[in-house]
Parts: C-alpha cells; sequence; structure tokens
C-alpha cells in the first residue's frame, strides 16, 4: 500500500523528526527512495522536516518506531519566493510537468538534472532552481546515458556559473572530482554508510572500481589502522581520488591505477573485505575477488540481475568451480536499474 502524500504547490508533506535523530532518519529515507529532493530540508529549533512524496505502510511503521512523524507544513514563509514546484506548474503543462524527470541530483552546489519532453524550457526550469535553492550555484543537463568501461555520462551546461568540478561531502569526507570524466553517484551514499559500519578497525580492504575513493577513503578515515588498496582503470579517476586521498589526510589508502584483473596477482590472500561496486560486470571478477581474499574474507558484490537468487547462484557456481564454500550474509535491492532488472548488493563470506 502507498500513502500519496502529494498537497497543493503550497501545503506540502514532510516527515518531522527530533534533530538527535535525525541523521538516522536522513539514512533511512534516502535509503528508501522517499526524500522529494525538489524541495529542501527545513529546520526549527527541536525538529528536522525532510520533504516526502510517497511513503509505503512498512517505511511509516519504520520511521513511527524512531518516533517520526508525518506532518503537513508550508513550503515557503510569507514573502519568500514560490517553490520550485509551484514555479514549475506556471511555465509547464501536466505531460510537461509529468515527463519532468522527479527530483534532481544535487552534487555540493551543482545540479545534474534530465529534462524530458521539456528542452526548449530548460533554460528557465534552471534558472527557477537556481533561484529557488541559495546552494544550487550551477545546472547541468544528463545528454546520455551512462556508458562505457568508465561508467561516465555526458553533461550539458545550461545555467549559473559555468562549472564541472563538483565538491562535496559525505560521512565526514570532502570529495572533488570532474563530473563529465569519472563516475560518482551521491545515491549510494546509503550503501558507503552501510559498510562503513561493517568494517572493524586493522581489516585490510581491497576496493575494486575504486573510482574517486569514496569507498576507500570513507573506510580509511573511520578505521585509521587499516590498510585500504583502492584500484581504478579511469586515469582521470585516479587523478582525482589521489587528490582526495591528500585533501582527507588519509594516509593508510593506497590507489593503484590498473586493470583490476591484471593488479589482483599482486595482492594474492591479502584482503579480508572486498567491495567491488560495478554492477554491469563486477560477476566477471569473481576470479580476482577469490585471488585477493583471506580465507575467511567479506565479499560486497553489486550486480545487476532480475533477482537476487541470480547473482548468488553464479557466485555459488564459482565457488563450486573453484573449491571453496561460501556464506551468503546478507542481500538488498539498492535501486531499480530496468523493467527487468534492479541493481543489488550481496554480501557473502569467501571459506578456502
Amino acid at each position: 500500500m502507498l500513502y500519496d502524500l502529494s498537497l497543493s504547490a503550497d501545503y506540502m508533506k514532510f516527515l518531522k523528526v527530533e534533530r538527535a535523530r535525525a541523521e538516522k532518519a536522513r539514512v533511512l529515507v534516502v535509503r528508501l527512495n522517499l526524500l522529494d529532493s525538489s524541495r529542501p530540508v527545513q529546520h526549527s529549533r527541536s525538529y528536522v522536516y525532510f520533504p516526502i512524496s510517497i511513503m509505503g505502510a512498512k517505511a511509516k511503521k519504520a520511521f513511527d518506531r524512531m518516533g517520526a512523524q508525518v506532518v503537513s507544513r508550508w513550503e515557503a514563509k510569507k514573502g519568500e519566493k514560490p517553490s520550485y514546484r509551484e514555479q514549475l506548474g506556471k511555465i509547464l503543462t501536466k505531460r510537461e510537468f509529468s515527463q519532468l524527470a522527479r527530483g534532481y541530483d544535487q552534487i555540493g552546489d551543482i545540479v545534474i538534472i534530465e529534462f524530458t519532453g521539456s528542452r526548449s524550457k530548460e533554460k528557465e526550469i534552471a534558472q527557477i532552481l537556481i533561484d529557488s535553492n541559495i546552494s544550487i550555484k550551477t545546472v547541468l543537463a544528463k545528454a546520455g546515458a551512462v556508458r562505457g568501461k568508465y561508467r561516465v555520462r555526458k553533461l550539458r551546461y545550461v545555467a549559473g556559473v559555468r562549472n564541472f568540478i563538483a565538491t562535496c561531502r559525505e560521512n565526514g569526507c570532502t570529495f572533488r572530482f570532474d563530473t563529465r570524466k569519472v563516475f560518482f553517484s551521491n545515491r549510494l551514499s546509503y550503501e558507503r554508510s552501510r559498510i562503513l559500519g561493517l568494517v572493524k578497525d586493522r581489516e585490510n580492504v581491497m576496493v575494486m572500481f575504486a573510482g574517486i575513493g569514496p569507498f576507500a577513503i570513507e573506510i580509511a578515515k573511520a578505521n585509521r589502522h587499516s590498510n585500504i588498496v583502492a584500484v581504478e582503470l579511469n586515469r582521470f579517476g585516479y587523478k582525482y581520488m589521489l587528490e582526495n586521498v591528500k585533501l582527507n589526510k588519509v594516509d593508510n589508502v593506497k590507489p593503484v591505477l590498473g586493470d583490476v584483473k591484471k593488479v589482483s596477482g599482486k595482492y594474492r590472500n591479502f584482503a579480508d573485505r572486498i567491495i567491488m561496486p560495478l554492477p554491469m560486470s563486477s560477476m566477471s571478477f569473481l576470479d580476482e575477488a577469490y585471488k585477493v581474499a583471506k580465507k575467511k574474507a567479506i565479499v560486497h558484490l553489486y550486480a545487476f540481475a532480475d533477482k537476487p537468487d541470480t547473482v548468488k547462484d553464479a557466485v555459488r557456481m564459482h565457488a563450486k568451480e573453484k573449491g571453496y564454500g561460501v556464506r551468503f550474509l546478507e542481500w538488498r535491492e539498492v535501486r531499480p536499474y530496468s523493467t527487468t532488472d534492479s541493481e543489488y548488493a550481496v554480501d557473502y563470506q569467501i571459506l578456502k
């Protein structure tokens, strides 16, 4: 069952939570994909208000347990500018409004949005975004799908300060990178937070397909006695990972430029934990995961599939071929990917 929380353009629904529990609520809101990022989070002296649009019964129970509640609240105080949604309603037809992608991705002061069916009005829409949110300086448009072995997407400048270099914060770390040259998704912040909470200090961690270093750097900063090896094939991703390692002052990350298939031989039996965040092709690197794993290493595998059992079956088959045992610990759906597939995170233990 879904609860439709839409109201008028002025009077919207929010999740009200005490400040002491706000971070826990934020993580859950992002994890369940409930946050309406087209509207700003609001604050009072004692509470934080997260803008939401639709909530399922299961999610409602989870928030009830932490004392959070859905409330109606004015989008803006009297005299302030109209909200982003209200202004869009003035310039778009109902069909255009529905075709425009819900929300947008904000990375630091840069917004990346997909314009569908409203290209003729994109500059006007972008300016509304800038005017309605003081933290937004630049609006870029998606100009194609994520493609290639480096998982990058073409972007077009639309409005604001002409800038493609993003600077953002996550889990106490700062990251800087060129949005055109590397892959980074702030929608995976929950996964990085989840795994961060599982790592124990003094573990050896191998991060494959490390990108600009978010998994590696966040783990390293929280676990100063751990050793993290982060392998990245894209030279731009490697360049920004080096920069981000210095920016966050972590000396226990070793960035490696190269192909995981070629690099893994140098790290046989190294890792207590292996992270494989390349859903398009991670399952073709199971040999490399086995190679770098210690006797009871834990693997966090991300893969696109029709169901989690498809991923588990592939791991079981590989284990049988290589002669090792496997114990599945947890799995979860990260996000829908297509009409038939989703991205799944499957955690399992290698038993050599």
